[in-house]
């Protein structure tokens, strides 16, 4: 991955006016730097932005928006997220953007922190545009936050296959739901229990079979596995929905806050109330020991009846009851439990388990909601595969009556303004259960905000920035240096190659480090991540010629002068780094650019006098064996061995050694 770090030594991070596309967790880079760094891919503009040290601190997930607008070398980051991670207060130097995996969310459970009814705290949600919003999910588990528009919703739930130190993102396909804990949200709850004959089936994997086989990727459900239940063999669909309604019990005992309060029906052909027993709802929570115990007993009256089911009729005798007895100011709900009827839709002939109906359901349905406000939650007991699983096993006489159908549950939510029905066994159940004892979920529309442009504040903000560098750095910042980059980088490499070929061939030298001269191009203009390193560059190229020459090496009166000139760029080159890095934000890309064309210069100089040098040849080896004397010319300046330790043709570890080579070196005429 490309253009994975960016930190203050190279990029100046300042706090600009929020608004637009910079608000929230967006934060404005260079768009033609950002385009030669990492490339168009959308994926590629999620980084982790994090802020200060040690336990203090924070790390957030941020969306890079390349702008026209922002100058080359500065991060803009928006004030509300400059506020929510103290941004703004900590050292200058004290923050890092860095790239991670990213993974799209399957699902996400947020909370809301408002008092706002749960429809109100939907529809605000909704309208900020989830799609492409992120999360940084860290190694261990910390409490995470999504913020929208300045408001911060907690986390409460996620499903990133099990992954951790990711990027995870909201996207349109992600499911994503509103909470309300029950403390903020009063609702009223009709249970409609299907007890029709075919919840006979003991087609339900056991709670704790189910728990066992899903231990390894229950965890972001938080419910499963906090129980366990020593059946064996199958559950009735009836015993599970009455262990799932015990667990809705367990969960209230231990709530508190507004009322909210609770009805259980069952229905077949018909429907009866058995909670509470003298009708009307009751409140069932931690204050209200009584009403739990007639709960529990209502529990022990619901069974299977040779009977078929009228939802229709069921939906009405709850709209009923919520229309005499409904508290106002609370939400209110009807919770349709059923394996699901054998349902076709008006017009069409039915057969099954649905026989007589006051109204065709769906209309009805579509009715009420719309006129009254009711909602409907669906969840489906058992599956075909459940149910086949079941009939193989206990070789029980298939009938279209017993077989799982959810078709008119689908229908139903679709216009009862309820969540996406829910089907499937004992976890299903447990958790849907679970949760509603603990407060109200919503299933919120993902769709992507429209992109507004830049406030004329925020616009401003960064032309005066974009001022200050170039007065600054003496010039102001080119808009588009991928061109002049890739020049001065071609330029430099065959200048430095030609100097070192030309002075192996006139004083037996390179004199230059070649590769010490590629990595300092390379980190000057590319960096180690793709973001360009001016300190790199200028560290590294300054070791690429020693300040002495080597040892023995003879180099002509004529070259002198241009190595010298070489050699006091290089040292002026590390003092204006210091100079520009004390009294600005340091030197840029375009700083980089022009001294690789002034090195690539001066290399040029010195080639072209190395080239007029005749090329020196070793004197013959004497006869005896011995070494010859070296013959250095009284005009020549001898390089000291241990200034060249590490230089190209001198090992490092060659320190306090004195160098023979049996060479003698004569200049040829």
């Amino acid at each position: 991955m490309r253009g994975t770090t960016t930190d203050p030594r190279l990029t100046r991070g300042v706090v600009v006016p929020a608004g637009g596309v910079l608000t929230g967790t967006r934060v404005g880079v260079c768009g033609a730097e950002w385009e030669r760094a990492v490339g168009p891919s959308a994926g590629e503009r999620y980084r982790v932005l994090s802020v200060g040290a040690g336990y203090d601190a924070t790390a957030v997930a941020v969306e890079v928006v390349p702008l026209a607008d922002v100058p080359s070398g500065l991060l803009a980051v928006p004030e509300d997220l400059a506020r929510a991670t103290d941004f703004d207060a900590v050292d200058p130097g004290a923050w890092r953007m860095e790239a991670a995996p990213v993974v799209a969310a399957r699902s996400v459970q947020l909370e809301s922190p408002t008092e706002r009814s749960l429809e109100e705290a939907g529809r605000e949600l909704a309208s900020a545009g989830l799609a492409g919003r992120a999360l940084w999910v860290p190694a261990d588990d910390q409490e995470m936050w999504l913020r929208t528009d300045s408001v911060p919703y907690r986390v409460r739930q996620f499903d990133a296959g099990g992954r951790r130190e990711v990027i995870v993102t909201i996207e349109e396909r992600t499911a994503v739901d509103l909470f309300v804990p029950g403390a903020r949200s009063g609702v009223d709850i009709v249970v409609l229990a299907d007890c029709s004959g075919s919840m006979k089936c003991e087609d339900i994997v056991p709670f704790a079979e189910y728990a066992a086989a899903t231990a390894a990727t229950s965890r972001w459900r938080g419910l499963i596995g906090s129980r366990t239940r020593a059946s064996r063999g199958g559950l009735s669909r009836m015993r599970a929905l009455q262990e799932a309604l015990r667990h809705l019990l367990e969960v209230r005992l231990q709530a508190g806050g507004r009322v909210s309060r609770i009805a259980l029906l069952e229905f077949t052909h018909h429907t009866r109330q058995i909670f509470p027993p003298g009708g009307g709802m009751a409140q069932i929570d931690a204050g209200t020991p009584a009403e739990a115990d007639l709960f529990r007993n209502a529990l022990g009256v619901l069974k299977a009846q040779n009977a078929g089911t009228d939802i229709g009729n069921a939906l009405h005798e709850a709209a009923n009851l919520l229309y005499h007895h409904h508290k106002p100011g609370n939400e209110k709900l009807i919770v349709l439990v059923s394996d699901g009827a054998h349902w076709t839709p008006k017009g069409e002939q039915g057969s099954g388990e649905v026989l007589m109906a006051t109204e065709e359901p769906v209309s009805l349905m579509e009715h009420l909601h719309a006129d009254t406000g009711i909602r409907l939650h669906a969840i489906g007991i058992s599956t075909p595969q459940l149910y086949q699983d079941w009939l193989t096993g206990a070789q029980v006489q298939d009938h279209v009556s017993l077989r799982p159908d959810h078709a008119l549950l689908a229908e139903l939510v679709k216009v009862g303004g309820g969540d996406p029905a829910a089907v499937g066994g004992s976890e299903v159940l447990d958790e849907y259960f679970s949760g509603l004892g603990a407060g109200m979920t919503r299933r919120v529309q993902v769709i992507r905000a429209r992109s507004a442009g830049l406030p004329a504040a925020t616009a401003e903000a960064l032309k005066e920035w974009r001022d200050r560098l170039a007065h600054t750095t003496g010039h102001p910042p080119p808009p588009d240096e991928g061109p002049g980059r890739e020049a001065a980088r071609e330029r430099l490499s065959l200048a430095a190659s030609r100097c070192a070929e030309a002075a192996q061939t006139a004083l037996r030298t390179p004199l230059l480090d070649l590769m010490r001269v590629r990595d300092a191009i390379d980190r000057g203009l590319e960096g180690e991540h793709g973001v360009p390193d001016p300190r790199a560059f200028v560290r590294t190229v300054g070791r690429a010629l020693p300040s002495q020459r080597p040892d023995g090496a003879a180099v002509p009166v004529a070259v002198r002068p241009h190595l010298h000139e070489t050699e006091r760029f290089l040292t002026g080159l590390a003092q204006e780094f210091d100079r520009l890095t004390a009294t600005g934000p340091g030197p840029d890309t375009a700083w980089v650019v022009g001294r690789c064309d002034l090195l690539a210069e001066l290399l040029e100089s010195l080639t072209t006098a190395l080239e007029a040098v005749p090329a020196a040849v070793p004197d013959p080896v004497p006869a005896g064996g011995g070494l010859p004397n070296r013959q250095v010319p009284v005009d020549e300046d001898p390089y000291d061995v241990q200034a060249a330790l590490g230089t190209a043709g001198v090992g490092a570890g060659a320190g306090g050694m004195s160098v023979s080579t049996g060479l003698t070196f004569r200049l040829r005429e």
